[in-house]
């Protein structure tokens, strides 16, 4: 029995050899590095959308940052991820992203460690403060005490590390911190970073460099305050990926496999997606499993995009749109901008809606990205086709046997 292999996995982060795009964003942040493992520190905010790709680029530049690669900047420091949980305060995730460093240094460094640093380090392990659940008055006293922590131990790890014996010593520190918004005292978080940079960089320890991932509506809320420490971040927006990198991540995977495509398919459905790389990760999942003779064709592609709409109303597209409940004003205008085929003015579908109050939904339609408008045309249009499918398997029935929307198709095709 020959089992087939898929290279494509939507439940996972995007494996490095199928990661396809991002070359500005990852130049942006190799070159920053550079500067990094010469003393100068630097650190980023990666932000964007749910599914957008973050954590698969923080992965990507996990793996350069300690490739030692001299096409890549020979950057080799010693790395840690960790994505925080719902509730969690940020003492406890920069725990235990210290305590996955300890993971890759040398025998002879923990044990300069364990002699210099007392009760923050026992035992092969870090130790530092967290926060309880106090006021904000106590809650600021606990941010200097962490601060002063970190920079202890980041202090001595940097000069342990760069001072071992030639062949384990590293360029310098990086951690990685994910879901950014599960932070209990998020407010804090720029106070304490930018503490912990600034004090590093006086020192000439500045070798260590902090990566935060989280949603843009995060942002506020992180630099609450302190919003000086903006100048500390470099904020690089994850956004879709065009055409032409979403195709680059399906021929990867179809080449790994040694599965043959048709070119012009790809092209013209590839951007059902809307660039979003976990929606690409599905429709190449289906593509391959829909797959009988070793070449992607349209037939192949029909099967797929159908497949991935109707799992996408349970998945990610089950938060921007009811697909169980009751169907509200909220989901009649994401219907006739599904039934359109084209971009809608919001007053078109204010009238559409026998001039029902729609603008108070435009906003959050927005803010969950169920909608994306263009300021060029004052139009709005839905998420990606995918999303567009989606809605349209849910309400064919009602299209078939009900009517429903008919006189809104008549408006809108009669317009177009």
């Amino acid at each position: 029995m020959n089992i087939k292999i898929n290279p494509f996995n939507p439940n996972a982060t995007v494996s490095t050899n199928l990661f396809a795009g991002r070359k500005e964003q990852i130049l942006r942040v190799i070159s920053k590095l550079e500067q990094v493992k010469n003393g100068m520190p630097a650190s980023f905010l990666l932000v964007g959308v749910r599914g957008i790709g973050k954590t698969a680029l923080a992965k990507l530049i996990r793996f350069v940052a300690g490739a030692n690669d001299d096409v890549l900047g020979n950057l080799n420091f010693v790395t840690s991820y960790y994505s925080v949980e719902s509730g969690q305060d940020i003492g406890s995730a920069l725990q235990f992203s210290l305590n996955e460093l300890t993971d890759q240094l040398p025998a002879s460094a923990m044990d300069v460690l364990s002699s210099s640093l007392g009760k923050l380090f026992k035992n092969g392990k870090f130790s530092i403060g967290v926060f309880s659940a106090e006021l904000e008055a106590r809650q600021s006293e606990e941010v200097i005490a962490l601060k002063d922590q970190m920079v202890a131990v980041l202090t001595k790890l940097v000069d342990t590390m760069r001072s071992v014996q030639k062949g384990d010593n590293k360029d310098g520190v990086l951690i990685i911190i994910d879901e950014l918004h599960n932070v209990s005292n998020l407010n804090f978080c720029a106070q304490l970073f930018r503490g912990i940079a600034t004090t590093l960089d006086v020192k000439n320890k500045g070798f260590v460099s902090f990566i935060l991932i989280g949603y843009e509506e995060t942002l506020d809320e992180f630099f609450k305050h302190d919003a000086s420490a903006r100048r500390l971040f470099d904020v690089i927006n994850v956004d879709v990926m065009p055409k032409e990198e979403a195709k680059e991540v399906l021929i990867k995977g179809f080449e790994q496999i040694d599965v043959t495509y048709d070119e012009a398919a790809l092209d013209e459905n590839i951007m059902v997606t809307g660039g979003y790389p976990h929606a690409i990760q599905m429709i190449g999942y289906n593509l391959v499993d829909a797959d009988s003779d070793k070449n992607i064709g349209k037939d192949d592609w029909k099967s797929a995009i159908d497949k991935t709409a109707r799992e996408l109303q349970t998945k990610e597209f089950a938060d921007m749109y009811n697909f169980k409940g009751k169907n509200t004003l909220r989901e009649r205008i994401l219907d006739i901008l599904a039934v359109s085929s084209r971009p809608l003015k919001q007053k078109e579908i204010a009238d559409l809606c026998d001039g029902k109050n729609i603008y108070q939904y435009i906003a959050p339609l927005k803010k969950s990205h169920s909608i994306k408008s263009n300021p060029k045309t004052d139009t709005v249009e839905l998420h990606s086709h995918l999303f567009r499918m989606a809605i349209l398997l849910h309400i064919l029935p009602r299209i078939q046997e009900e009517g429903y929307l008919s006189d809104v198709i008549s408006e809108v095709e009669g317009k177009s």
